[in-house]
């Protein structure tokens, strides 16, 4: 009975050791076969215009550039209508791109991850990431002055700014008064002044070009995800806020005081634009659309048909070209 057991007890032994070896040789296999995604070129797929896609930007005329999921980069020069992918340094998910004319480009994206483009969007280039930080994440947006001269913002405070064009990229998160390094979203320019919303209905103004960003309380206590700003006559700006939960707030008044919008829906609010005819539109999850009228006093809710969240949208042509999950939508 006792080498019976002893005869098992070795078996059992074995077969443990047997597999703990073909583990560590699976883990070892993976790790060599690991590529970092933002040294990976992404793929590229026939179906990538159906992928998620998280925002959309003008170069120039008619070309347009969406970006999105695995370092997805699509261009269309039909306003629209169909999408080619274009080669990606990267397989990141890329978050925001920002045209600053009809050749020189910018994205951001996961792990502080910025790429040029010289081109109008036909090819890219990286320029910059922070993986090797303390507290990695991405960029969350971007914008040019001009060719030389912009910044981009992210989470944990993330601020970076360039002066040549993004051939060395500076990290300037001291410029912000932001103690509990609240996440930096979205930004905005209207005339020399620079928005930046953030968490806990907090928006980040600077009047001094970039130099430096104070904090404004709004009546908010939730997250931004974007804002729309322009200038009113007498110098002023409007501004439009919009994020968690179908929250919006105008103000007329650059801030001194705010008006929140009954937008009829707990939908979360992700992108908007200005368009030509003085309203305002903005996108989110299930596919919300909310029009608001050239003095932000009358808003619209509705939805499309599809209800996949919606992340961006630009006007081109009376077109309203859209981005989410899916790829794009264009509705007129």
């Amino acid at each position: 009975m006792n080498l019976y057991c002893n005869k098992l007890g070795r078996q059992i032994r074995d077969l443990l050791t047997a597999i703990l070896l073909l583990g560590n040789m699976a883990s070892m296999t993976a790790m060599a076969d690991y590529q970092d995604p933002l040294d990976s070129p992404a793929l590229i797929k026939t179906a990538a215009a159906q992928s998620l896609l998280l925002d959309v930007a003008r170069a120039g005329g008619r070309l347009l550039v969406a970006i999105g999921e695995r370092g997805h980069i699509l261009i269309s020069d039909d306003q629209g209508q169909s999408w080619t992918q274009r080669p990606s340094p990267v397989r990141a998910h890329l978050t925001a791109v920002y045209f600053v004319d009809a050749d020189n480009g910018w994205i951001v994206g996961a792990d502080g991850l910025i790429l040029y483009s010289g081109d109008g969007g036909i090819s890219w280039t990286k320029q910059f990431d922070d993986r090797d930080a303390d507290l990695r994440g991405p960029l969350l947006d971007v914008y040019f002055s001009n060719p030389s001269n912009g910044f981009a913002v992210g989470v944990y405070n993330k601020l970076y700014l360039t002066h040549d064009g993004g051939k060395s990229w500076q990290i300037a998160q001291d410029r912000v008064e932001n103690p509990d390094e609240w996440h930096l979203i979205s930004i905005a320019v209207s005339d020399d002044k620079f928005y930046v919303t953030s968490e806990m209905g907090l928006l980040f103004v600077s009047e001094d070009g970039g130099e430096s960003f104070s904090p404004l309380q709004t009546d908010h206590t939730g997250t931004f995800h974007g804002i729309l700003s322009r200038e009113n006559v007498d110098g002023t700006d409007q501004l439009v806020l919009f994020g968690v939960g179908g929250k919006l707030f105008t103000t007329l008044d650059d801030g001194e005081s705010w008006i929140e919008i009954d937008t009829g829906t707990t939908a979360g609010l992700f992108g908007g634009t200005w368009l030509a005819d003085g309203g305002v539109m903005l996108v989110g999850a299930d596919g919300v659309l909310l029009r608001g009228n050239a003095d932000l006093s009358q808003w619209r809710t509705e939805f499309t048909d599809n209800s996949l969240p919606l992340t961006s949208v630009i006007e081109l042509n009376n077109k309203k070209i859209l981005t989410g999950i899916g790829g794009t939508q264009i509705i007129e």
